[in-house]
């Protein structure tokens, strides 16, 4: 092969290697996080949507603005009605730790973990109309046993234990093992009271009294003292300016999408444990019927 072919060659091969890493830094500068944008007074909305699955979302968000001097205060726009515990009481954890204004806007729903969240916040605004509330825990199981006979389908276990597989499909629940998940259900349920009382000013008799899993509306909050005020998302901006004493300050919304392939791998992992068998075999601080 002659000197100008091979040249000819490596130039093509550098050429596409060029283009390659163009197109990927296209694509991270597209979806990735931009923080130089924060070199001006800012306050960082970030929105939870949906059923809460993990909080790496906010995890991240604290690691990356908390201590940026020109973040002075963060509105967490919620629209969930509510979803895993564990996740559920991280992000109240770390909007707990901040030590910067954190104020929430409620959108159509806040329910269980979604309230379990704002609560955590500084001031809650919701709507008349929106739903919140739902404060309580859930944990289902599924009944195949009288399907799996008809269709003659027949599930041998072995376990090392009697509770190993407790809320197994094939047959119904013991009392025993009914007694143990109730009981986890109701020291689940008592952190969430918990940690309410300890953020909101509200008698834990009259919050009690509600916490009984209903849904009410943002106008019944607002009465019984689960959120702070009647408005949307700009009153709630509006608020928070005035909290923060600075004039000239932007929203900088926060899109945590670095790794767009891993993002999306994520989110089809998470779709799938929705609908996975052993949902019912996690805890939930979830309305699952809005």
């Amino acid at each position: 092969m002659s000197k100008k072919r091979v040249l000819s060659k490596v130039f093509s091969a550098v050429l596409v290697l060029l283009v390659i890493i163009f197109f990927i830094n296209a694509i991270v500068s597209y979806t990735g996080i931009d923080t130089k944008n924060l070199t001006n007074p800012k306050i960082v909305v970030i929105k939870l949507e949906g059923i809460i699955l993990n909080s790496d979302k906010f995890l991240n968000a604290y690691k990356k603005f908390h201590d940026n001097p020109n973040v002075k205060g963060f509105l967490i726009r919620i629209n969930s009605p509510g979803g895993a515990v564990a996740p559920s009481q991280e992000i109240y954890r770390i909007l707990r730790k901040i030590d910067k204004p954190v104020y929430v806007s409620m959108s159509t729903l806040a329910a269980s973990g979604g309230y379990y969240v704002a609560a955590a916040s500084d001031k809650i605004f919701a709507l008349d109309g929106t739903l919140t509330g739902s404060i309580g825990v859930i944990m289902k199981f599924t009944n195949l046993s009288g399907l799996y006979e008809k269709i003659g389908v027949q599930i041998e276990t072995i376990k090392s234990g009697k509770f190993k597989d407790i809320g197994a499909s094939n047959r119904s629940l013991t009392e025993a093992e009914r007694k143990i998940l109730q009981n986890t259900i109701d020291q689940v349920y008592e952190s969430f009271i918990h940690d309410i009382l300890k953020a909101r000013k509200i008698k834990e008799e009259k919050l009690r009294t509600y916490a009984d899993g209903r849904v009410i509306t943002g106008k019944k909050a607002l009465e019984i003292g689960l959120v702070d005020e009647i408005g949307g998302f700009y009153d709630t901006v509006e608020s928070l300016k005035k909290q923060i004493g600075v004039k000239d300050i932007d929203l900088y919304y926060y899109n945590e999408k670095e790794n767009v392939l891993d993002n999306l791998l994520n989110g089809m992992t998470e779709i799938k444990n929705l609908f996975t068998a052993d949902k019912g075999y996690k805890l939930y601080y979830l309305n699952d019927n809005l």
